[in-house]
């Protein structure tokens, strides 16, 4: 099952976000979705599906939906080391819609919800405008300080955890995730996990869901998706485990239409990706884990970027805050070497001088990428 970088022409003749509004000549490395072509089962579903004019509403209670809900069970025991139960499954149309359900559910206006900075922009912009109070932890190397300040915190009533990491890609240890849980029990609060990258994690590092940690099982819930590590994100279709009834109930009494809306196409897509694609899965992390070692090789030729090689995700976490782009790092990219990267302010106000690399996609334009990149710095950033 061959893993296909799509072309220039072929991007630019599609309807996403990433490629759609990046100029003629400007290389897209700012949202995360990848530059390679469907893997072959999930073109061929979409295909007969399209073809039958199957593409009436789902139904949710039995068929797709609900071999979907036993084959994310199969698939987390089998790969992620825990045991879901598909009763306590949920299917919504995107992670996102799920935080929002859940800060709806769980919390109050006024409460606090813990957050890692760099925040995932989605998950900021929905805590604050639900009138819920963000608490921020940094990702790596929060202090005695910071940690007291969210262990005294009075109204925590949600703990997010963006895991693997985005935009840093860092993975938590059993240990930071332990941390997390006892706070949790601690301040009776709710425990929201996104895991959409934890198929994208590198050899050396092993990945542990929060749902695994028994002191917080019952107050967790996991959501996840076939959208970053298959790129389907338009096809609008996540799935989420509940670790206890209650917490499941209580989800439940939302209105069924607001934590529904998953579409026939992306529960079809996600079905053949999880029964049919792990080869290809396979050739993605392996074409990852090379383009993350070029990043890697070559941001350390510059002394004055700071760069931790992600442990999952295809993003790339660059401080470019001593280099001649750190006032406007997305504004100075585009114009002096026509790529777009991600500013580090849509993840929080402090973050000016940081951006946020996508390297999904071939070895070809990552090179002319970082070729681009280097040209840019070169003779006023320091490069050894």
């Amino acid at each position: 099952m061959p893993l296909t970088a799509l072309t220039d022409g072929e991007l630019r003749a599609g309807r996403g976000l990433k490629w759609s509004r990046a100029p003629a000549g400007v290389i897209p490395a700012d949202i995360a979705e990848l530059d390679f072509a469907l893997a072959p089962p999930i073109r061929a579903v979409l295909s007969s599906a399209v073809e039958r004019s199957d593409v009436g509403y789902p139904d949710y209670t039995g068929g797709a939906p609900v071999r979907l809900a036993e084959l994310f069970a199969e698939r987390t025991r089998r790969r992620m080391g825990w045991s879901p139960e598909p009763a306590r499954v949920e299917v919504c149309a995107q992670v996102v819609q799920a935080l929002c359900c859940a800060l709806l559910a769980f919390t109050r206006r006024g409460d606090e919800v813990l957050l890692h900075s760099p925040t995932y922009p989605p998950f900021l912009e929905a805590v604050r405008s639900l009138g819920r109070r963000p608490l921020l932890l940094p990702v790596r190397g929060a202090g005695v300080a910071q940690w007291a300040a969210v262990e005294g915190a009075r109204r925590l009533r949600l703990v997010v955890l963006c895991h693997p990491h985005n935009p840093t890609g860092h993975v938590f240890g059993r240990a930071a995730l332990e941390r997390l849980a006892g706070l949790a029990v601690r301040s009776d609060a709710v425990v929201f996990a996104d895991e959409i990258h934890a198929e994208i994690v590198y050899p050396g590092t092993e990945f542990h869901s929060i749902a695994s940690v028994r002191a917080a099982a019952e107050r967790t819930i996991v959501f996840t998706s076939a959208a970053k590590s298959f790129n389907i994100a338009g096809l609008r279709c996540a799935v989420g485990h509940f670790g206890g009834a209650e917490l499941h109930a209580r989800f439940r009494r939302l209105p069924w239409h607001l934590r529904s809306g998953a579409g026939a196409l992306g529960i079809a897509a996600t079905i053949a990706a999880w029964e049919s694609c792990d080869d290809w899965l396979d050739q993605l992390r392996e074409q990852l884990g090379t383009n993350r070692t070029r990043v890697t090789d070559f941001m350390s030729h510059f002394e004055q970027i700071r760069f931790v090689p992600p442990s999952g995700t295809y993003l790339a976490w660059l401080d470019l805050r001593a280099t001649p782009a750190a006032s406007d790092a997305h504004g100075y990219f585009a114009k002096t070497a026509m790529i777009f990267l991600q500013p580090g302010s849509v993840f929080g106000a402090s973050l000016e001088g940081f951006v946020r690399m996508n390297f999904g996609t071939s070895e070809e334009r990552l090179d002319s990428l970082l070729e681009r990149f280097g040209r840019a710095l070169d003779g006023s950033s320091g490069k050894g």
